[in-house]
């Protein structure tokens, strides 16, 4: 097999948005394991259909060298990084998920998911759950990776990211934006058009996406649509074709739709939890009441989770500060409440539930068909969001 640098990119081009990673540095994600009584390098090795050879012993030394000792012993307990990188399948070929047309080297990569599949490492092949497994060595020397600031999921226009500071360095954020795929949830009307929750809800955790990417975040979409990206529009299109983090699609049944959800984001959780201790999970919403109702954003912590309370009054604090500067007398009538969400009970990491207004009541409506709007909504929570973290 011919060597690969290991600083190679997760970032390609994407059918199916997977990883956010707001750094000028190459980097990757790892198929990563927890190793069983006995267990050492060489079975690590072997039981991933790896070659356990020199070469792969030195890589799998290498990418995990703050958990090993003077003599390269196991933690039982302790999460590994396998030499055995993880990308996004674009439902295509393999040879254009990596970009490089090498037809034999795509074979190899082929054969080794199958393999992990038959010896029950690995439950799906990568055509049905996107997610490819690419030994970290058997790429061809000239694989050629994609800038890593190119973020298509944001559209055409708004896809270059620009880092700001790396003030959020080390952080994770798991963004979910309320319903999508068959469930539009609320719905309000402006004029003749109507104005769909899952589409304003999206675009705002787009924006808010990437504001924190541009601070040095680490950042993931768990609900995704492959075409909207960054919208300037007032009143955004409603569609469907929305689906989860990896490639499932979501349901159209409530219980199942919010369990997926968690379920994604506390498996990414514990692939992160050992690089980082701060992971933050935000989720946005637009309510829906009367057509009277005035609303402002208000904030669900986690009932007895005091680091979920503190980060909603923090988030609360923030808004409130900036409607008092830029609409002096108009008063906020936000709140921060505990609420028995499935959401905030169900997910690991310290997570904060929003609705961001009332989608049936026309003055709440310039919140989200105002572009400016839109865009200062998902800027305050980022100034809250790196309040949280000082």
């Amino acid at each position: 097999m011919k060597n690969l640098s290991v600083r190679f990119v997760l970032f390609l081009r994407i059918f199916i948005f997977f990883t956010f990673w707001a750094s000028f540095l190459f980097c990757q994600e790892f198929v990563q394991v927890k190793p069983k009584k006995g267990d050492g390098i060489y079975s690590l090795l072997r039981r991933y259909q790896l070659p356990a050879n020199n070469q792969y012993v030195q890589k799998f030394k290498e990418i995990n060298k703050i958990n090993l000792n003077s003599r390269a012993e196991l933690k039982i307990g302790q999460v590994y990084n396998m030499p055995v990188s993880r990308f996004v399948f674009n439902g295509k070929t393999i040879r254009s998920t990596l970009g490089y047309n090498d037809y034999q080297h795509a074979k190899e990569i082929e054969k080794y998911n199958k393999a992990v599949c038959r010896a029950g490492i690995k439950r799906k092949l990568y055509t049905e759950d996107f997610d490819l497994w690419v030994p970290m060595l058997s790429l061809p020397k000239n694989y050629s990776p994609k800038e890593e600031n190119d973020f298509p999921i944001f559209g055409k226009k708004y896809k270059k990211i620009t880092l700001t500071d790396n003030s959020l360095k080390g952080k994770v954020y798991y963004l979910v934006s309320g319903h999508g795929g068959p469930d539009p949830g609320a719905i309000g009307k402006r004029g003749a058009y109507k104005m769909y929750e899952d589409e304003y809800a999206y675009d705002i955790t787009l924006r808010l996406a990437k504001n924190l990417l541009e601070h040095g975040a680490r950042v993931y979409m768990i609900v995704q649509d492959p075409n909207d990206g960054i919208r300037e529009d007032t009143i955004l299109r409603g569609d469907s074709d929305e689906y989860y983090y990896g490639g499932a699609k979501i349901s159209a049944e409530t219980i199942p739709r919010l369990d997926k959800r968690a379920e994604i984001v506390n498996n990414l959780y514990n692939q992160n939890r050992s690089s980082t201790n701060r992971h933050t999970v935000i989720i946005l919403h637009v309510d829906s009441r009367s057509n009277s109702k005035r609303i402002d954003i208000f904030y669900y912590y986690e009932n007895g989770s005091r680091e979920s309370k503190e980060l909603a009054n923090i988030l609360y604090k923030t808004v409130n500060q900036k409607y008092s500067k830029h609409q002096p007398g108009r008063g906020y009538g936000g709140k921060v409440l505990t609420r028995d969400l499935h959401m905030l009970r169900k997910t690991e990491p310290t997570a904060v539930y929003i609705e961001l207004g009332n989608i049936k009541n026309p003055l709440d409506q310039d919140r989200f068909v105002l572009e400016n709007n839109r865009q200062a909504v998902a800027n305050w929570l980022c100034e809250g969001l790196l309040k949280a973290v000082k």
